[in-house]
């Protein structure tokens, strides 16, 4: 039974990668009216900044440090399909070589949640939201 349920979701899972393929394939088409943002070299842990946005990249950020309410863009890495779990927020999105893994929330009250890749069964990081 474990098993099929696996195999569904690896099924659904590459059904929205390769929406999401398409999309962004689209999307490469149409010229950008925004200059990307410019990125520096990996750090082991992102800067939290006092009020504004957060933004890290996991595995390269192991650990993300936010205050309280502050919003956080978290993107995740990965080589091979997969999902990433923030776990203990019940949150879940997909991941993958051609896949804008990311997500944007605000950070709970103060704890500690990893995050991890389901499939793969590691963890890529975890981020810590201080009081």
């Amino acid at each position: 039974m474990r098993g099929r349920g696996l195999l569904i979701l690896l099924a659904v899972l590459v059904l929205l990668l390769s929406g999401l393929s398409s999309l962004r394939s689209s999307s490469e088409q149409q010229p950008s009216k925004t200059a990307a943002p410019a990125t520096g070299p990996a750090a082991a842990s992102a800067p939290a900044e006092a009020d504004g946005e957060v933004s890290a990249v996991m595995p390269a950020d192991s650990v993300v440090k936010v205050k309280a309410g502050q919003r956080l863009k978290l993107e995740v890495r990965a080589a091979t399909p997969d999902i990433a779990l923030i776990d203990g927020l019940g949150l879940s999105f997909p991941v993958g070589p051609d896949v804008p893994g990311g997500i944007v929330l605000v950070a709970p009250s103060s704890g500690s949640f990893e995050v991890t890749l389901q499939i793969a069964e590691q963890k890529v990081g975890e981020i810590i939201v201080s009081g």
